[in-house]
Order: C-alpha cells, then sequence, then structure tokens
C-alpha cells in the first residue's frame, strides 16, 4: 500500500462487510472510499484498537498485541498481557476474549520515532484505566510503578509520555533512560471550566463527557466531547426508555466539543474558540492537530467512536458515532448518518509527517 499524504479512517470493508481481513479506507481529501485487500496481513479477526506513528496497533483472536504499518505491510509481534493486568472473572473463554478484544485497551501510543528495531508502546488499559509498556528490549509488559490516578488519555511528545487524568490533571514522563522517569506532574486550576454552563447545556441525565489532550509545541489543548446518550431520529437527545412502544433505536451520538488551551504562566485551562486553520482528530488514535492544508476542514475536530464498553452492548448500534464538528458554527456532520452499527468501528490514521509538533 502506497503511502497516503491525508489523514484517513480504516473501516469494515464496504464490498465485503464480512470479511474480516479486507477493509475500506475513507480519505478525508476529497472525502473518498476504496478498498484495502487483506489490509491485516491474513490476521483474520484482528481487532484495531488504535493507531500511532503511522501504526495501527492490534489484538489477534486470542488477545495478543501486535503492530502493523499499512505503508510497508511490516508486522511486530509484542509481549501477551500479563496475569497481572489482566481482569479476572468465571466467564467462559469465548466471551472473555471478545471482552479483551473490545473493551480492555482504551488507548496505544507510540514513543519517539519508532520502528522495527526500536520502539516503546505506552497503552491505557482496564477500568478504571491504568498505564503500561513494553519495548524491542524487554518480553514482558510493564505497569507504570508511579502513577496516581485514573487516565482518560495518553499522547506521545518527541521522547516524553503526557498523560490526562479524569480530574484534568497532566502527567509526564521522559523515555530516554532504560526505565521512564515522571519529569512533570501538573493540576492546572479548572476555575475557567464553566461546570454550570455545561451542565445546563448538556445536563447528566441526558449526556456523557469524554477528554482529549492534545500536545504541539505551541501548546496543550484539553479537549472535551460531549455526546448524547440517546438521540432519535430528528436529532434530538432523549431520555433513556423514550419511544418504548414504538420501537425506535435511539444510538448514543457526539453533539459538541469545547476546546481549552492550558496558560503555562497561569497554570489554567483557557477557553479556546477557534482553531485558526489547523483541524483535531480524536478517538482511537492518537489525539492529533494537523494543519488545514492537509485536506480536512478547518477550525474542526474529527472524531470517531470511542466508546468501547458501550458500543458492544447493542446488536443495533455501536461504532456509529464518527463526523466532524466545526467550531465555528457548531455543527456535527455525521459521515455515516444513515448507519447505527460499524463493526469494527472506524479507526483514524494520521500520518506522522502531517502532524503539528
Amino acid at each position: 500500500m502506497a503511502a497516503i499524504l491525508a489523514p484517513y479512517a480504516i473501516l469494515p470493508s464496504i464490498n465485503e462487510p464480512d470479511n474480516d481481513v479486507h477493509r475500506s479506507i475513507f480519505n478525508v481529501f476529497g472525502n473518498s472510499c476504496y478498498e484495502r485487500r487483506n489490509m491485516f496481513q491474513d490476521n483474520v479477526g484482528a481487532w484495531c484498537v488504535g493507531s500511532s506513528h503511522d501504526w495501527l496497533i492490534l489484538l489477534d483472536t486470542e488477545g495478543c498485541p501486535f503492530l502493523l504499518n499499512p505503508a510497508s505491510s511490516i508486522s511486530i509481534d509484542l509481549p501477551p498481557f500479563s496475569d497481572s493486568m489482566m481482569p479476572h472473572a468465571r466467564v467462559n473463554h469465548s466471551y472473555y476474549v471478545e471482552s479483551l478484544l473490545k473493551s480492555f485497551v482504551f488507548k496505544a501510543v507510540l514513543v519517539g520515532s519508532p520502528s522495527p528495531l526500536e520502539y516503546t508502546l505506552v497503552i491505557m488499559y482496564s477500568y478504571p484505566c491504568k498505564l503500561a509498556f513494553c519495548t524491542n528490549k524487554s518480553s514482558t509488559w510493564v505497569e507504570f510503578s508511579d502513577s496516581e490516578h485514573y487516565y482518560s488519555d495518553i499522547v506521545s511528545y518527541i521522547n516524553y509520555l503526557f498523560a490526562l487524568t479524569k480530574d484534568g490533571s497532566i502527567q509526564g514522563w521522559n523515555f530516554n533512560g532504560q526505565i521512564p522517569s515522571k519529569v512533570f506532574k501538573s493540576k492546572p486550576d479548572g476555575d475557567n471550566i464553566d461546570e454550570e454552563e455545561e451542565e445546563r447545556e448538556f445536563p447528566r441525565e441526558k449526556f456523557s463527557s469524554q477528554t482529549y489532550l492534545v500536545i504541539s509545541a505551541r501548546e496543550f489543548l484539553l479537549v472535551k466531547r460531549f455526546v448524547g446518550n440517546f438521540v432519535n431520529a430528528d436529532g434530538q437527545v432523549v431520555y433513556e426508555g423514550y419511544d418504548d412502544d414504538g420501537g425506535e433505536i435511539c444510538p448514543y451520538q457526539t453533539k459538541c466539543f469545547f476546546v481549552y488551551t492550558l496558560d503555562f504562566q497561569e497554570n489554567k485551562w483557557v477557553k479556546k474558540g477557534c482553531l485558526g486553520d489547523r483541524a483535531l482528530f480524536v478517538g482511537a488514535n492518537e489525539s492529533t492537530i494537523v494543519a488545514a492544508r492537509a485536506g480536512c476542514e478547518a477550525n474542526s475536530i474529527y472524531f470517531t467512536d470511542d466508546r468501547w464498553e458501550e458500543m458492544s452492548l447493542d446488536y443495533s448500534y455501536g461504532g456509529h458515532d464518527w463526523g466532524v464538528f466545526s467550531l465555528q458554527d457548531r455543527s456535527v456532520r455525521l459521515l455515516a448518518p444513515r448507519t447505527n452499527k460499524m463493526d469494527p468501528p472506524p479507526v483514524w490514521m494520521v500520518p506522522t509527517p502531517l502532524r503539528l509538533s
């Protein structure tokens, strides 16, 4: 597969939806779509849990992780997850493996400039989310001994890993040595995040939220996503149990994003109303910012469905929450508006040369 010089999404095969190794590619440049046969290199049933630095992170049918570079077709086997990391429950093997594939790894990020000979992969896993890493020099996963909180996102910057916690704190580790060392810890003041305004506009009984961290040389961004838990055919967010007798399917749907930038001098989050000529990509992929000249819409947020646990609970919907949010007019354009189920869900791939560093 030739390298694609625009952000793209990996989708279930449109021509052969029941095929586990073929995929469709959606290129944001021109909104074009085409088939990629045997994209997962005969790894039938492999499940993609993320993308980072031109690599896909996948789990095979037994839940063993591996890396795959779609452009070169090079794959790298990774150590199996250790017993200490795994959830223990008395369930049958098939249920256990499906749970492992679809709701164990929430985010996976490569640190530095990965290659087949040298790589470091960090995962955010289990619930509440914890951190662990593996490298080409080790045969096991290593759990972070100095992690303190439950995490909502992880991103890499050069040879550093930064983690966003549920309470809005940021922690950073330096991976230049043999053992990562924590070098950054900050709890920005959240007074500028108007929680009362958020509650009025997105009440908890109707909405859920998810937060992401995006880093470039210019700034740290906190991205907050608001998802209507039940949305009817008219796009209205409704209460659970709406139209119980009518049989209407009301899947969850992203309705809005807020963006905040970190004021380092004041150590506080400041609301940001415009991204200028840039765009964000969030979801299962490593959260990333690019210039709009990469073919995407400026001042927008491209998102995919990452409600890993919920998308497997209902056979009628899941993976569908995929689209583009405009910060200018606060509109959402769904990229699959007539689809309630996408299995597996789309995953963004943002080529490294496009990332703003």
